[in-house]
């Protein structure tokens, strides 16, 4: 039977060469921290021999370890004996420069007054966790991009959930609808369109369709509106993406053709029609003329015959009119000073009204720096008068009238605005106001010619013309022209 003393020396002999030959590395400390063992792995990792090392206090050995994350925990283990499991990426070990990933694991012995230090290098943890934060970082940048890109698109672009809330609100969104992403974001989308225009099913995908939408400030606009549903890899639905134009320019430009193609027909009825009438109306006329020389004064008859004259007469002009409102101008061309046209317009309008101008108030204010046009001054001083009489009789009981130029840098256009408090339009004549006769003013001993004559002429010059009106409140009539 074995002796005890050499059962003990065994063991002993046993512990020092598992500890020797442990695949990691190893360090026993007493409590002061001073290193009384150190094995081979540990050796062979800190690339310093353990002579070098032993008798020293782990602090005094390797300063710098303390300094990249083990500070704390180590104090702790030789205090309380708290152990610690630590992985430092990027770690600078004491004795080579170079950057690997280290990890510590400190525990104390029973007794407490000795503690053992594991150190590894797991070069290939460092791999994997830098091939994570490059991957990390490259999700992070195609997000980025993505968000960019989203960002940029100059239409609305909007995803909600599964339950229709909000997780995407791009710029244009913001622009558009005049709400702050953080305003909408997890609000549900309903509220950014009319009552009953959320009537298209999510739950199917690819869709599109009409809408009318509402912005922050309550004003309304046509829009184009295509759903996409949304899916993960299984195929199940995470969300809906909503792809939305908005189609108030489209709508105008086509309002806009509408009405050219409405008034082109107009013209060419009216010609039609205007010339089979002259003819017969100058016999009329002429022939009551002739009729009232030979009737003495009181005769029997003569004031019927003066009123088949006066009607005649009057039936003339209003076709004189069609026929110049709707032929073909003979425009002539030149650099015309837009400000020079609205001055002698507004003498002319003074002139007609007089005291009529008297309680209102006619204020301008001109741009600056506008260049001259090209245009036909007689023909623009007829357009500017005409919108400046329909203002001047929407203004029965006084007003204001004001007139102002503006230009336009993005389309390059010279701006004309006629801006009246009267009584304003309703909104069943806003989409005809400039068709022929239509008048809302009988009255006034015109025939309703006026604005369409001012859109032929403006049309003419390459512009377009704009009216916006609100009953009771006034009217503002724009008129848009290239620049030379």
């Amino acid at each position: 039977m074995p002796k005890r003393g050499n059962i003990s020396r065994h063991r002993l002999s046993f512990a020092e060469d598992l500890i020797e030959n442990l695949p990691i590395g190893m360090m026993l400390l007493n409590k002061k921290g001073k290193v009384l063992r150190m094995n081979k792995k540990q050796e062979e990792a800190s690339r310093i021999s353990r002579e070098k090392i032993l008798g020293k206090t782990f602090a005094e050995a390797f300063p710098k370890t303390l300094e990249q994350g083990l500070k704390k925990p180590y104090e702790n283990l030789l205090k309380r004996g708290t152990p610690f499991d630590i992985t430092i990426d990027r770690y600078i070990p004491q004795y080579y420069p170079w950057q690997i990933t280290y990890r510590a694991r400190g525990a104390s012995f029973s007794s407490g007054r000795h503690f053992m230090l594991l150190h590894e290098h797991a070069e290939e943890l460092g791999q994997e966790k830098r091939l994570v934060e490059k991957r990390t970082k490259e999700l992070q940048e195609s997000k980025n991009f993505l968000e960019s890109l989203i960002d940029s698109s100059p239409n609305i672009v909007i995803s909600t959930d599964h339950s229709g809330r909000i997780l995407i609100f791009n710029k244009a969104a913001e622009t558009i609808f005049g709400y702050r992403e953080k305003e909408v974001m997890k609000k549900k989308i309903d509220f950014l369109f009319t009552i009953g225009q959320t009537g298209l099913n999510r739950k199917k995908a690819n869709i599109q369709g009409e809408v009318v939408c509402l912005r922050k400030d309550q004003t309304t606009f046509p829009a184009l509106i295509r759903l996409f549903d949304i899916q993960n890899t299984r195929g199940k639905s995470i969300a809906t993406l909503y792809l939305i134009s908005d189609l108030t320019e489209k709508k105008e430009m086509e309002e806009r053709l509408h009405l050219s193609e409405k008034l082109a027909l107009y013209s060419e009825l009216m010609g039609g029609i205007a010339h089979q009438l002259n003819n017969p109306l100058i016999g009329v006329v002429n022939f009551s003329e002739m009729l009232l020389k030979e009737m003495a004064d009181g005769a029997h008859g003569k004031e019927l015959a003066e009123t088949i004259s006066r009607a005649g007469k009057e039936c003339l002009r209003i076709i004189t009119s069609v026929l110049n409102c709707i032929k073909d101008p003979n425009l002539t061309f030149s650099k015309t000073d837009i400000h020079e046209v609205l001055s002698d317009s507004l003498r002319a309008l003074r002139e007609q009204f007089g005291e009529r101008l008297r309680n209102i108030s006619i204020r301008t204010r001109w741009h600056p720096e506008i260049s001259p046009i090209l245009g036909d001054e007689i023909q623009l001083k007829q357009c500017i008068l005409n919108i400046m009489i329909n203002a001047i009789q929407a203004l029965p009981d006084g007003g204001s009238l004001n007139i102002e130029t503006q230009y336009d840098e993005v389309t390059k256009a010279v701006k004309i605005i006629f801006s009246d408090t009267g009584i304003g339009i309703p909104r069943e004549y806003l989409n005809k106001i400039f068709l022929p006769f239509i008048s809302l003013r009988k009255n006034e001993g015109r025939h309703g010619l006026g604005l369409s004559f001012a859109y032929q002429i403006v049309k003419n010059h390459g512009g377009h013309i704009e009216v916006e009106s609100q009953e009771g409140i006034g009217s503002t009539f724009t008129i848009a022209l290239p620049s030379s």
